[in-house]
């Protein structure tokens, strides 16, 4: 079991390839303002998937309420509060493009 541990690692050779245009990859370059406008648009992206997920559990929440109205009233929060962190997100990730643009990063 330990000689696995140790051959595995070298078998699958993971390495970083700088020139890959994998969205989760570093920049190429490491232009500091790169970096932050990387960074901003993973946590964006990052936010964006939490309130899709948050707008799958308020309807699963719905569902399976039984008719019960103070479930009904959760989830419809819920779901209210998960449009709207969608929309902020999506927003966010303009501004910042918009800016970014603006700015030549």
């Amino acid at each position: 079991m330990t000689a696995m541990v140790l051959i595995v690692p070298s078998i699958v050779g993971a390495q970083y390839d700088p020139g890959s245009s994998n969205p989760g990859s570093l920049p190429d370059s490491t232009n500091v303002n790169d970096i932050i406008v990387s960074a901003i648009n993973w946590f964006l992206a990052f936010l964006a998937s939490l309130s899709v997920l948050m707008i799958v559990v308020a309807g699963i929440m719905y569902i399976t309420s039984g008719g019960d109205e103070s479930r009904i009233g959760t989830a419809k929060k819920w779901l209210t509060y998960s449009i709207v962190g969608l929309i902020v997100a999506l927003l966010s990730y303009v501004i910042v493009k918009t800016v970014s643009a603006m700015l030549g990063v």
